[in-house]
């Protein structure tokens, strides 16, 4: 396994309002501990975390600590890593202090090598179920990663934790999970409209120009009968005023 080294100091005061102020001085603040160590506050450089994650990744990563400039060094892994949402700066880690003789439980990723034959030649699709395992081993043995080639895997195929081969690990994830299966590829079912033949279009075309004749007889009837209507009201009106305009005759009154 690759040496990492880093270094911290100590610090005095703890608090949400002391954290605050270290952070703007560019440190992250943090916290040592470990099962034969006493809780230990210390700060680490930001600039130099955050090389370290970013080239080395925080799974599994046995650190070589320093503190305040001290030759000597203590084994330790990062238990907690805590960035601020907005920003994504570091702002609290937890190193833990290990024994190089006793095993520690952790996670560890499972790295998938290879292209499925189920996927170059039969378009199938790789699905990576399960990235994470839970293992236990000393920290001299921590993989960087758990590999395994996927490259004879066929339409329907899986891999499951049980296919696993890691020396001098154990692994503690249920051995009958699923690391990886290749699946089928989705049919999307598409309905093919077939062209017209001429047939129909004159069908077709026929029967519009009699629904448009149809339309325009009914527009023409309706147009007459509208206008029967307004004759026979017409007639009717003038007749009534004629009788209106008629003297009227006069009543005989008693002699």
């Amino acid at each position: 396994m690759q040496e990492i080294k880093l270094m911290a100091e100590t610090r005095e005061g703890v608090g949400k309002e002391r954290s605050r102020k270290l952070r703007r001085t560019g440190v992250v603040p943090g916290i040592l501990y470990g099962p034969e160590t006493k809780p230990l506050p210390l700060v680490v450089k930001s600039g130099e975390l955050s090389g370290l994650i970013r080239h080395h990744g925080r799974t599994n990563m046995l650190i070589d600590l320093g503190l305040n400039n001290e030759t000597a060094t203590c084994k330790v892994i990062i238990r907690e890593l805590q960035r601020d949402p907005v920003s994504g700066q570091y702002c609290h880690i937890d190193f833990y202090q290990v024994s190089m003789k006793k095993k520690l439980h952790l996670s560890a990723l499972v790295h998938l090598t290879g292209l499925a034959s189920g996927v170059k030649n039969s378009g199938g699709i790789m699905e990576h179920v399960t990235r994470e395992i839970e293992i236990a081993c000393l920290p001299s043995d921590i993989p960087e990663k758990i590999e395994i080639d996927i490259s004879a895997l066929e339409i329907g195929d899986s891999i499951h934790v049980r296919d696993l081969k890691v020396d001098k690990v154990d692994i503690l994830t249920d051995l009958g999970q699923t690391i990886a299966t290749v699946v089928p590829p989705t049919i999307i079912k598409t309905e093919t409209v077939a062209a017209p033949t001429a047939e129909e279009a004159a069908a077709a075309e026929e029967a519009g120009k009699l629904a448009e004749g149809e339309t325009a007889e009914g527009e023409t009837k309706a147009e007459g009968e509208g206008a029967k209507k307004t004759e026979g009201e017409g007639a009717k009106k003038a007749e009534h005023e004629v009788k209106a305009a008629k003297p009227g005759k006069e009543a005989k009154g008693k002699k």
